[in-house]
């Protein structure tokens, strides 16, 4: 099958993580964001942002627009079977230009609807003209509806690498308890930090390590003396700290799927988030624990008990890369594949 997929890349992701690779999965064709850089990229930058259509999403950058107009003139030397933007905040011209592509378009959706600003959907009375929307979290799927046609959504889970991210036999600190927390993307950041505080209150053996990609957020950790501090570390220095953490702590305020989350499974390291969003699509009551939103006493009270009594993660190991392995990308292609293959023939169905 022949498959375009318009992408780009996000510089908080790993060099084996991003929803990018599901083109690699698929063996799609790929257009990638435009990247404008020095003086001439800065000057086009400024303008794009007073020129560009209401209707973009806040991120959609010049680069975004270079890229559909590259997509549809690829699509009329060719005509591709499936056209597939892997990032909704890249389509603005395709929607514009729908008649022609002459192909099915599909389109994923990352972020909460209600975090995205979707009112810019209304701007299409007959609603979003694409064959298959796909979401990365159940939840997502109500919500969706108000402009996409029930039977064109289809719920496909985020994938990882299960080979680059996997367990080893890397001993644990034998005294202290190693609790991880990555990245910075709706972050419950006032739960982590009163959780921090708080075991730190506790004199508690536990030793936190956050890792930032952009240095942002450690000047609001000042003088917590039990977390240690990463940025800008390679791939394999994260995958090493993911094997050595007893758990992943990650509080969130909302999501669908999370890169974290599915890199510390699938290095059998179980995970401590939230009960909302996506995230139970992701993490089950064998791979680790999910809590009420803000619930900081019910963290501090978790990890207390599981620093008393180590073993009580350690169970949950082999739960955790069980439970990746079900988001392997090979498994994830196979379904967006199959998803490919419907929107053809609905398309290809006389009216």
């Amino acid at each position: 099958m022949h498959v375009i997929c318009l992408a780009l890349r996000h510089d908080h992701h790993t060099s084996s993580g991003g929803y990018d690779r599901l083109a690699v999965a698929v063996s799609a064709k790929v257009i990638m964001r435009k990247q404008i850089t020095g003086l001439i990229g800065k000057v086009l930058n400024k303008i794009w942002q007073r020129l560009k259509p209401k209707q973009c999403y806040t991120g959609y950058q010049i680069g975004d627009w270079l890229a559909e107009i590259q997509t549809l003139a690829t699509c009329l030397c060719r005509t591709p079977d499936v056209v597939h933007v892997l990032y909704l905040g890249q389509i603005h011209l395709l929607i514009k230009w729908r008649n022609l592509l002459r192909c099915p378009l599909v389109v994923t959706f990352h972020a909460p609807i209600e975090n995205t600003g979707p009112h810019r959907f209304d701007t299409y009375p007959k609603g979003l003209d694409i064959d298959i929307g796909v979401v990365l979290a159940t939840s997502e799927i109500m919500p969706l509806r108000r402009w996409i046609e029930p039977q064109k959504i289809v719920y496909i889970p985020h994938g990882i690498d299960t080979v680059r991210f996997r367990p080893d036999s890397r001993m644990f600190d034998p005294d202290k308890m190693r609790v991880l927390i990555v990245g910075y993307h709706l972050r419950d950041w006032v739960v982590i930090h009163r959780t921090i505080d708080e075991i730190n209150c506790r004199r508690l053996n536990v030793e936190f390590h956050i890792v930032e990609p952009h240095d942002g957020f450690q000047p609001y950790f000042t003088g917590c003396a039990n977390l240690v501090y990463h940025s800008q570390i390679s791939e394999t220095e994260l995958i090493g700290l993911y094997r050595s953490a007893d758990v992943l702590f990650l509080p969130v305020i909302n999501a669908t799927a999370n890169n974290s989350i599915l890199e510390s499974l699938a290095c059998g390291t179980p995970v401590i988030s939230t009960l909302v969003g996506g995230i139970p699509d992701y993490v089950n009551d064998e791979s680790g624990w999910l809590l009420p939103v803000g619930d900081v006493g019910g963290h501090v009270n978790l990890i207390a008990s599981l620093a008393a009594n180590r073993e009580l993660a350690w169970r949950r190991r082999k739960a955790a890369r069980d439970q990746a392995l079900k988001f392997d990308w090979r498994l994830v292609a196979e379904q967006m594949m199959a998803t490919y293959a419907i929107a053809q023939s609905q398309r290809s169905r006389p009216d």
